[in-house]
């Protein structure tokens, strides 16, 4: 007995330069991109905040606000997981140097706070160093 699978993969790209007033296209990316998908309201609005945290990482601290460099964003959607990829041009870091946003000396400060809401809010969030720039690799089950 065979049996054949079909595997249906969707995938869609945004790029987008190196400004902060670029962020508000991430939203309406993300909801034309998922819209069809069935995901949970509250996964879909923790992937927003996230990726707009990853966007904005990457623009500020990848890319030093250099608008000659862009923030490319990459969703995909494979057996009911969301992937979203956000690349940038920057050196990397490490996210384990990061200093903890729930010390009591940095509770009160107005930044600190993107890697903890990522790793908080999705699945998985990996911060990867590549030929080009650095990555961050965000991903969330579409249901619970």
């Amino acid at each position: 007995m065979i049996t054949t699978m079909t595997l249906t993969i969707m995938q869609q790209v945004l790029t987008l330069q190196s400004n902060t007033k670029n962020l508000r296209f991430v939203e309406p990316f993300l909801a034309e991109f998922v819209k069809e998908s069935g995901i949970d309201s509250t996964r879909y609005h923790n992937a927003i905040i996230a990726l707009t945290e990853g966007v904005n990482n990457a623009i500020v601290h990848g890319n030093k606000r250099d608008e000659s460099k862009n923030v490319v964003i990459i969703a995909t959607i494979e057996s009911e997981m969301l992937t979203l990829i956000v690349d940038d041009n920057g050196e990397g870091f490490n996210p384990d140097d990061l200093p903890d946003p729930l010390a009591p000396e940095n509770i009160m400060r107005d930044c600190g706070r993107g890697v903890f809401l990522m790793r908080s809010l999705m699945d998985a969030a990996e911060f990867i160093q590549t030929e080009n720039g650095s990555r961050t690799l965000l991903r969330t089950r579409l249901r619970e």
